[in-house]
């Protein structure tokens, strides 16, 4: 008998030789939030987007090196006609046409988007750092502290963001760098409000009193034991407050007060194409930037959508299609005896 049972033991180690593989896979929960996110493609695309969008950056000299235009360069001869309106799309080796001064559109929109992920991306992780930063310490301690900081986050909350941007630009003058210190002063507070609650909730787990009991300090239990559990909040709020930063600094660039010409920025391409209704005539010069920015917001609101749901741990029960639900039903069913016939009584 026990030789019977070692064969099959063999016999079904031989059919699946990772059956013990599969079954001890470690499975961590960011793995697992990749694996719900490779299932979602509209997320997936977006990433290769953002991924293809920040590589382009990166290598912004070596492309316009590659179409032989710079982003400054003005083409007087070849890029505008006789009568001074800008080449089409396609004309004289202009992929995407010229702007009013005979510039390449192409070459840009490539160093606009390195000015849109400097801004996008810088002011969202300052303002990461200051949220999570006075949300720990809000949360955490509470009583008076919280209150202060509470009312204070409150008070820059109050503001709209856009007047004021728009006044401490024009009072201090155009720069990147107020630009960004400008937009993650007024977008941290969002931050610190979300985790400031989530931090109220975790500080009275098992773990967080267990570190207590063995002597840790407040600032290990904050920074050590607490804010580990702040990155999928964290990564998820990013990804959703990037776009806004972008739109925020084409806003200012639209209205004079963000990146200064001729330094390309999306939002002041789009200025220059409605001086004159120039892109009555020349469509191109409006519709490309409007293009790149619509695309690059879109895709990053779309990727914080997929990483909300794939790091959610109750996705794998609240977000099953019906379809997938008789699937597994009728695979069940399969794997399941056959009822024995019951014999009727005499």
């Amino acid at each position: 008998m026990s030789a019977m049972r070692a064969d099959e033991l063999e016999i079904v180690e031989e059919e699946d030789p990772e059956l013990n593989e599969q079954q001890f896979e470690s499975r961590t929960p960011w793995r697992l939030a990749w694996r719900r996110l490779k299932k979602d493609r509209v997320a997936m695309v977006s990433l290769g987007f953002i991924v293809l969008l920040i590589l382009v950056s990166l290598f912004a000299p070596l492309l316009t090196a590659l179409i032989g235009h710079g982003p400054n360069a003005q083409y007087t001869t070849k890029g505008l006609s006789l009568s001074g309106i800008p080449v089409g799309p396609g004309h004289n080796g202009f992929l995407l046409g010229t702007d009013d001064q005979g510039r390449d559109v192409l070459s840009r929109i490539i160093y606009g988007s390195r000015i849109s992920l400097e801004v996008g991306i810088g002011a969202t992780f300052l303002a990461l750092f200051l949220g999570v930063v006075v949300g720990l310490f809000a949360g955490y301690y509470g009583g008076f502290l919280d209150s202060v900081l509470g009312r204070f986050m409150d008070i820059l909350l109050s503001f709209p963001i856009l007047l004021l941007a728009i006044a401490i630009v024009a009072r201090f003058g155009p720069s990147l760098g107020l630009l960004i210190f400008v937009i993650s002063l007024f977008s941290w507070p969002y931050i610190g409000r979300l985790v400031r609650g989530q931090v109220i909730s975790l500080r009275e787990r098992e773990f967080v009193e267990a570190a207590r009991a063995l002597g840790a300090s407040d600032l290990r239990i904050m920074f050590v034991e607490i804010a580990p559990n702040l990155i999928a909040l964290a990564v998820i709020y990013a990804t959703l407050l990037i776009p806004v930063n972008i739109v925020t600094e084409a806003t200012l660039s639209f209205l004079g007060l963000g990146v200064q010409p001729p330094t390309a920025s999306w939002g002041n391409m789009i200025a220059e194409a409605q001086t004159g209704d120039l892109f009555t005539v020349a469509w191109w010069f409006l519709v490309f930037p409007c293009v790149a920015l619509v695309l690059t917001t879109l895709a990053f609101n779309l990727l914080g959508d997929g990483l909300r749901d794939a790091l959610d741990p109750r996705y794998g029960r609240s977000h099953i299609s019906a379809a997938r639900k008789v699937r597994r039903a009728f695979r069940l069913r399969r794997t399941l005896p056959e009822p024995e016939p019951v014999e009727a009584k005499a």
